[in-house]
């Protein structure tokens, strides 16, 4: 199989313009500030690519295409990861970075730029360390959804500058340059903007001179469904960091109902921090933490205790991921777990195998009738964390008359770098917080539609 090794390299300017920006040229940097009736909560729904609420959302499509663009979503973030984790031994004048090779098929985040306020969909990428939007002027952005952000109709927009002279000409204005190994391609520079979010109750949060990547040169051979990236990596520059080092995601059911409207990340304050927690740390801009084990219902299988641990040269480990469907975990973990749960399915069920995916456990059956009573699964993480897998979250409908485990073996895969990845579906009904302060990940199983008030 083919991996997509996706490299995105940020021009040296860019990552020096954050750490070192001319605060002279640019007295607003050290103006951020938030005005809202609710200063502690920043409030946005999600959107996923088969909610009926996606631009591209195509009410014809069938179970099986859906579930094989969630598969071939998650392979492209694989490809990423390995670029990304693979580059961490690259030379000064490059910085590699991580994103999905179809972000419109990732969550989607609705947040207005500027004033008067122009709303944007914003790919939630965990793995990304800026906030960037296509801009007017932009070549190749008319396929693009809603209206693009035009800085020259802001009162609010503030270009950053590496001299004085910047707000006179462009030339002085520091740039960003991403650039995809399949050709994807945007540039454009940096600037402070004012962000709007809607409220529950029908307010309005602002945050203002928030650090914003404005794109003018976009090149792809897709139609990606965004406006942008939102990055929530913990980096000091990050939304994020900027609306108070804390934020939290819900996701609801992304593959039973399309006209679920209940997913949504809330930055700030007012995230929700609530359950068991368990340490990250934080490598190629990807969010890691421990796992210790896995039960399969109230028997805990025989995994070697150091399976999911990172190794010093930088493999292995387990990344808690917002762009892949699908969980993989490496094969001295994945084959125990393969075993257990073929042992509760073989003697009752048809083995079916995909050509396009030989990885994927499969069987002849329907989840909502046959996996009745199955019993979870549930990864354990050190602080007494844990992730309880339901048949939802732990099998995919593949056709209507057969279903898969949607858990793979990275192993398959001719990776150097070999992380366990835990994928959307596993952290499906669950509320997943991050609190940058104190480098800690929150579990709460709950209904997704309870926080959103």
């Amino acid at each position: 199989m083919a991996l997509l090794h996706l490299f995105i390299a940020f021009s040296m300017c860019f990552f020096s313009s954050i750490a070192m920006i001319d605060t002279k040229a640019n007295p607003q940097v050290s103006s951020l500030s938030i005005s809202t009736a609710k200063p502690d909560r920043f409030f946005s729904k999600l959107i996923h690519p088969h909610s009926v609420h996606h631009p591209y959302y195509n009410p014809n499509e069938t179970t099986e295409d859906r579930i094989e663009h969630d598969i071939k979503r998650s392979l492209a973030r694989i490809a990423s990861l390995e670029a990304k984790i693979g580059s961490s031994s690259a030379s000064n004048d490059h910085r590699a970075s991580l994103y999905p090779t179809a972000p419109h098929s990732a969550m989607l985040a609705n947040i207005s730029i500027g004033h008067p306020p122009i709303p944007q969909l914003l790919v939630m990428d965990t793995g990304s360390p800026l906030l960037w939007v296509m801009c007017a002027p932009c070549s190749n952005c008319d396929r693009y959804p809603g209206q693009i952000f035009d800085p020259s109709q802001s009162s609010t927009y503030s270009p950053l500058c590496s001299s004085r002279s910047c707000h006179y000409g462009i030339s002085s204005q520091l740039p960003f340059n991403i650039t995809y190994a399949d050709r994807t391609f945007i540039s454009g520079t940096l600037a402070l903007e004012h962000l709007v979010f809607d409220t529950s109750d029908e307010g309005r949060s602002e945050v203002f001179n928030a650090l914003l990547g404005c794109g003018h040169n976009f090149l792809s051979s897709e139609e990606p469904g965004y406006n942008g990236i939102l990055g929530l990596n913990n980096f000091n520059q990050t939304l994020a960091w900027q609306t108070g080092k804390k934020f939290s995601y819900c996701i609801d059911s992304i593959t039973t109902d399309s006209n679920f409207d209940y997913s949504h990340l809330i930055l700030g304050e007012g995230a929700y921090l609530e359950g068991y927690s368990t340490p990250f740390q934080v490598s190629d801009d990807m969010y890691y933490i421990t796992m210790i084990g896995i039960s399969v219902g109230e028997k805990s299988i025989n995994i070697a205790p150091r399976t999911f641990e990172r190794k010093p040269d930088g493999t292995g480990g387990v990344i808690i991921d917002s762009g892949s469907t699908f969980t993989f975990l490496v094969s001295e973990g994945y084959e125990v777990l393969l075993t257990e749960i073929r042992s509760l399915l073989d003697g009752s069920f048809r083995g079916v195998r995909y050509v396009e995916e030989p990885w994927l456990l499969c069987y002849l059956g329907t989840l909502s009738r046959d996996l009745v009573g199955f019993p979870v699964v549930t990864f354990h993480f050190a602080g007494g964390a844990d992730l309880v897998l339901d048949t939802e979250s732990l099998f995919i409908q593949r056709k209507n008359d057969a279903f898969c485990m949607a858990v793979g073996p990275i192993n398959v895969f001719d990776l150097r770098s070999k992380p366990s990845i835990i994928g959307l579906l596993a952290q499906q009904s669950y509320n997943v917080g991050y609190d940058l302060n104190n480098k800690d990940i929150y579990f709460q199983r709950i209904d997704c539609e309870l926080l959103s008030d």
